[in-house]
């Protein structure tokens, strides 16, 4: 390894009684034992790290001799003393390489890489002699590797330490030094990213709840911290074992709640306490305490009463059986029941406002905090989407109540700042015409979110986004003379706008982001804080001042993890079919993109009623699939939502008939566009609706070298049928069409029946405990491609659900689906035998990290 940061030499005394026999610490102690937390984000040229003795080492640049050794000065100058000097260096590595390692020189040496030890000198000696030698296994992608070695101080003469690596090939082998390296898989899902935000009434305070991956583990720690909004600047900082949930500021004042489960319930029961903190003077007081099965909160306009919400777990029958009451009865957990209570603050009563056989929620409070909107979903077989919303008014003072109507489809809803009108954000059908905007015969897609605007008394409706293309996904309106805001999907983006009253348009607010994930506004302020991310660009929290026409950075907690990570572009790529639709797509490039190269490509898409939207990461990180050395493109086919209701309508009893053909024609295009694609190494990839569209290209084209598909659909019937929200989704996305009314969708659009046309190798990938697409999808179409001879590898990642989570499968699911499309795309198989070969539990070893 030819460069190095070095830190040191520095004096690095023996503890106190080290030399007893009993509990002792010996030199190989001295060399093994951490000094600094290994971290490549947190290591660079010129930075300074304060040393035992109030002064301040700093990491220095040094190259290697002749001899592959770094200098480090003549040993024994404190006699007596031991000397420490730390080393460290990136290697990137393009394939999985076996190494054998050796860390020469004199003194102790010990070798980490990744944090993980893997070889130590068995002795200091001269040079030659006691030898630091091991194997390492590094999976593609950056490496850090640290040596910590020591001088005892009895030695004399040059001091040196060098790190050789022995590989069986030298191409593909990078050495960099810290902190500039490649984006890593663990740059996706370890990194600090901001999962909810809340803004105070008055709009000074922030409150961010940021998560990580704590080093080296696969345990995560949550924390909030509050930040001035005028300047960013961080207030406090609730951490280090803190756990809350829910966190939200009272609608007055500088409040901040939580709920905080119980830490000390007994066995068995859930019960929580909602917390509340005042920030101008430091009073923190439970609001309910220790309330079993507490979930949620919500604080009426005034802060002087809360309504809160409990459930209450359904007793299963002792003799292990289930008499189904219906539909949504299949799903776990439908029988527990959750009811709201209304609490009066400053010592006033807890009382019961719902009850009945059925789950009630708080939709929201009228502006003067004396009504309150009911939801409750009710089965109805009689027309799609055989469930109803039934939509209540509650009076908080005599408890009277009226229905205010039934919705089919229903989002959100709450008062509008006039306390007579209602917000509705619903489906296109939610008051039958009145939204729609769609061609005479198309059935609107009712996943495309519109807004109206609601008096339950008069009746009157009025739809704000008929002609408004973007897809509503929710909306907010400050009572104290605010502007309806709404966030909505516009193509591959998601933005926030505000609606003006006077012209009935929507102005787009710059709110930083390419994608806004999360959002809230000020209730007594024209202050909204959004926090979002874009192709390269992690999560960061941004601040919107009424008028102005630029945001202001919030916060920014990925800046010091992913500052110095290589990054890569993204172009747009739109193109038309032959039939003269237009398909929009995106594709990423390399970090070090040369078009005069051939690359490998990988195709990503969703194609159901979503688009793929240009978040940063993610489950699919196309960043660092790029980083691996791929052109990834992402075409957007028919029947997505935010292009508008025309487009989002294609959607409606699709399941294939179009988009995989479009799918088809827009790659041959793209690769007749970009020369530097190697059209014999495309493979392509897609995840639920995307696997079930996988499965289906695979029947249909041999254009692919190697294709993905997770949590797939092999047969529509059987995911109608048994998956938790089938019959649902299809009421949706194949309205009025049945098993047994429409063969030609439920059979003939199904992989499964066309499995003997596949000959593209196919990965499956499965949580096997999928309540959204059943496993047996994956199940069938393996069984099925097992038998014709098609080549088909099935991993199932145990216990999980529709979404891979669990932080050590994750990584084990990520790899596995590039280490596949290396095997085929780039002629290099060896990482895939590494990822699926069994583990011992505790003997994973390498530096697989």
């Amino acid at each position: 390894m030819p460069r190095f940061l070095l830190l040191g030499p520095a004096p690095l005394p023996r503890p106190l009684f080290h030399e007893e026999t009993r509990g002792g610490y010996g030199p190989r102690d001295l060399v093994t034992t951490p000094l600094l937390a290994w971290s490549a984000s947190r290591i660079a040229a010129g930075t300074s790290v304060p040393w035992l003795d109030g002064t301040a080492l700093v990491w220095q640049e040094r190259e290697a001799g002749s001899d592959g050794q770094v200098e480090l000065g003549l040993a024994g100058q404190a006699a007596g003393t031991p000397t420490v000097a730390l080393l460290v260096a990136t290697v990137q590595v393009e394939r999985l390489v076996k190494a054998q390692v050796e860390v020469t020189g004199n003194g102790l040496r010990h070798l980490l890489v990744d944090g993980v030890p893997v070889a130590t000198s068995s002795a200091a000696g001269s040079q030659g002699s006691g030898e630091a030698k091991g194997t390492v296994e590094l999976v593609p992608g950056p490496h850090l590797v640290a040596v910590q070695t020591v001088q005892e101080g009895q030695e004399q003469g040059p001091w040196g330490v060098g790190v050789r690596l022995g590989v069986p090939v030298s191409e593909g082998i990078a050495f960099s030094l810290p902190p500039q390296r490649e984006l890593d898989l663990l740059d996706i899902l370890d990194r600090p990213d901001i999962t909810s935000v809340a803004v105070s009434a008055d709009g000074t305070l922030a409150a961010l709840t940021l998560r990580r991956v704590v080093a080296g583990s696969d345990d995560s720690e949550s924390w909030v911290e509050v930040r001035q909004v005028a300047d960013g600047s961080r207030r406090w900082s609730f951490r280090g074992g803190w756990e809350a949930s829910d966190v939200a500021f009272a609608p007055t004042g500088r409040v901040l709640a939580w709920l905080a489960k119980d830490k000390t319930a007994a066995k068995g029961v859930e019960s929580a306490t909602l917390w509340t903190a005042n920030l101008d003077t430091g009073e923190v007081k439970p609001v309910v305490e220790r309330l079993e099965g507490l979930k949620r909160f919500l604080f009426d306009p005034t802060s002087t009463a809360v309504v809160v919400a409990t459930v209450a777990k359904a007793a299963a029958d002792p003799r292990g059986v289930k008499l189904l009451e219906g539909l949504l009865d299949r799903q776990k957990g439908y029988r527990d029941k959750e009811v709201l209570w209304l609490v009066r603050l400053a010592g006033g009563p807890r009382v019961r406002l719902t009850a009945g056989a059925l789950t009630t929620r708080a939709a929201a409070f009228s502006p003067d905090g004396r009504r309150l909107l009911v939801r409750r979903e009710v089965e109805d077989l009689s027309e799609r989407p055989f469930s109803r919303h039934e939509l209540w008014e509650l009076d908080l003072a005599t408890f009277a109540a009226r229905k205010l109507r039934d919705f089919a489809w229903l989002d959100d809803v709450f008062y509008a700042p006039d306390g007579r009108r209602l917000v509705v954000v619903a489906g296109p059908s939610a008051f039958g015409e009145v939204g729609r905007n769609l061609p005479p015969g198309m059935i609107p897609n009712e996943g495309d979110g519109q807004v109206y605007l609601f008096d339950p008394t008069s009746g009157e409706v009025t739809c704000l986004t008929r002609d408004f293309a973007p897809a509503v996904v929710d909306a907010a309106w400050p009572r104290g003379g605010g502007e309806l805001t709404v966030r909505a999907e516009v193509g591959d983006r998601v933005r926030l706008f505000r609606w003006q009253a006077a012209s009935g348009a929507f102005q787009e607010i710059d709110a930083g982001s390419d994608v806004v994930s999360a959002w809230a506004a000020a209730t007594g302020a024209p202050v909204l804080v959004a926090v979002g991310s874009g192709p390269w660009r992690p999560e960061a929290a941004w601040v919107v001042r009424g008028k102005a026409l630029f945001p202001t950075l919030l916060a920014d907690p990925a800046q010091d993890w992913y500052g110095d990570v290589r990054r890569g572009r993204i172009e747009e790529w739109d193109t038309t079919t032959a039939a003269g639709r237009r398909i929009p797509g995106r594709c990423y490039l390399p970090p070090d993109f040369d078009p005069s190269r051939s690359y490998p490509a990988i195709v990503y898409y969703y194609a159901g009623t979503s688009p793929v939207s240009r978040e940063f990461g993610g489950r699919y990180p196309k960043e660092w699939w790029a980083t691996r050395g791929y052109v990834v493109y992402v075409p957007q086919p028919s029947g997505c939502t935010g292009y508008g209701q025309e487009h989002s309508a294609l959607h409606v009893n699709e399941w294939g008939r179009l988009v995989v053909d479009e799918i088809i024609e827009a790659t041959r295009n793209f690769l007749a566009a970009h020369p530097y694609v190697d059209p014999k190494r495309v493979g392509c990839i897609g995840a639920s609706y995307g696997g079930f569209t996988t499965m289906l290209l695979l029947t249909r084209t041999d254009l692919f070298a190697a294709a993905v598909a997770h949590a797939g659909i092999s047969s529509i019937s059987s995911y109608w049928g048994e998956g938790y929200w089938g019959y649902s989704y299809n009421a949706l996305s194949a309205a009025g069409s049945f098993p047994w009314n429409n063969r030609e969708l439920y059979v003939d659009r199904s992989a499964l029946f066309a499995a003997d046309r596949v000959k593209t190798p196919l990965l499956l990938t499965h949580g096997t405990a999928d309540t959204n697409v059943p496993v047996g999808e994956s199940d069938s179409f393996y069984t099925a491609l097992k038998l014709v001879g098609a080549p088909v590898e099935y991993l199932q990642v145990e216990g999980e659900d529709h979404w891979i989570l669990e932080h050590a499968k994750r990584v084990v699911w990520s790899r596995a689906i590039v280490a596949w499309f290396d095997r085929f795309l780039k002629g290099q198989p060896e990482w895939w035998a590494q990822v699926v070969a069994p583990k011992e539990k505790g003997k994973e070893g390498g530096s697989d990290k």
